[in-house]
């Protein structure tokens, strides 16, 4: 068998500290979720990020490339984290892609409604300084977005190519 590509080692590598952000943020929301369950699904879907991102790794280095065998318990956890992972990641990538296509008038009237609704703000957090911020923020999650989306298919892609490394 071939070896991985090097862009889905570089990929493997680039989403471990996004796994690391994301459970982060996780464990933050956790906390808060035990005040409000309804923030629980959100607590596990960010959970699975986490989890694809660390079990996809481990069948990258152990797998393909010591060319160990894999339980296939790895096998399922891999897949049905990717599936979750796939939909908070393409959410992530639409999200940042709708801010970044939007035109600057449409966004500062929702930045202008949501500044109207908080009390005691600083006079430096202007509309043209929270847009500004929401923009950095896009470029960033849309880059998240992408590297998810495209590691998912690759994996989902190397799973099956490798199949025979999963014991039956």
């Amino acid at each position: 068998m071939q070896q991985p590509s090097k862009l889905y080692i570089v990929l493997s590598y680039s989403l471990l500290p996004i796994a690391l952000l994301f459970g982060l943020m996780d464990f933050v929301l956790l906390i808060s979720a035990l005040v409000n369950p309804g923030a629980l699904i959100l607590v596990f879907a960010m959970a699975c990020i986490v989890i694809y991102s660390f079990t996809s790794f481990k069948f990258l280095k152990s797998g393909i490339e010591r060319e160990h065998t894999q339980s296939t318990k790895l096998k399922d956890w891999i897949k049905v984290n990717a599936y979750v992972s796939l939909f908070m990641f393409g959410l992530i990538f639409l999200n940042a892609v709708s801010i970044l296509i939007s035109n600057d008038v449409t966004l500062i009237g929702f930045v202008d409604e949501f500044l109207a609704q908080q009390s005691g703000l600083p006079p430096e957090f202007n509309s043209q300084f929270v847009l500004k911020i929401m923009r950095t923020t896009s470029y960033f999650m849309f880059v998240i977005g992408a590297v998810g989306i495209l590691h998912i298919r690759m994996t989902l892609k190397l799973v099956k190519e490798y199949n025979y490394l999963f014991e039956s």
